[in-house]
């Protein structure tokens, strides 16, 4: 009979988003790739996210913010929408970074965000009020679950 519940050992960090983030335009959204959390039999429990955003041309508006989604797809091909043009619905909203009215580079991370048993994608939408910055912004993630001893 297991005596404790403790956090598995997360994936190794993976690149997600890079060069496709640069020059972000406010307001525009950024998809990228399936991410598999169907193939090992693991089905990931939680996702641990990093953003860095690097430093901007003119400072950020006063509550400025950049929204994640996951859209999910439960046959393996076909995913909820929203895309490079088109905005996801309100209930794929996985979590909001928050930033400063400045132009400094940040690192910004949300940990533990919780993962249906599907594969899925990470969609992005910049609402900072600028554009990102022309090069090195990246969004990186791992994931992991829960580990019964």
């Amino acid at each position: 009979m297991p005596t404790k519940v403790t956090y598995s050992a997360p994936s190794a960090i993976t690149t997600y988003l890079t060069t496709e983030l640069n020059s972000l335009a406010d307001a525009g959204n950024k998809l990228g790739a399936k991410i598999d959390n169907e193939a090992d039999g693991e089905n990931e429990m939680f996702l641990d996210v990093e953003l860095y955003v690097a430093a901007q041309g003119s400072a950020r508006d006063a509550g400025a913010y950049i929204e994640l989604y996951l859209l999910s797809s439960v046959d393996g091909t076909n995913f909820g929408y929203g895309d490079d043009s088109v905005d996801p619905p309100a209930s794929a909203l996985l979590d909001v970074f928050l930033l400063d009215a400045a132009t400094t580079a940040r690192y910004l991370t949300l940990v533990n965000l919780q993962l249906p048993p599907l594969d899925f994608k990470l969609l992005v939408i910049n609402n900072t009020g600028q554009a990102f910055a022309a090069t090195s912004n990246t969004l990186k993630y791992r994931i992991h679950s829960l580990e019964q001893q």
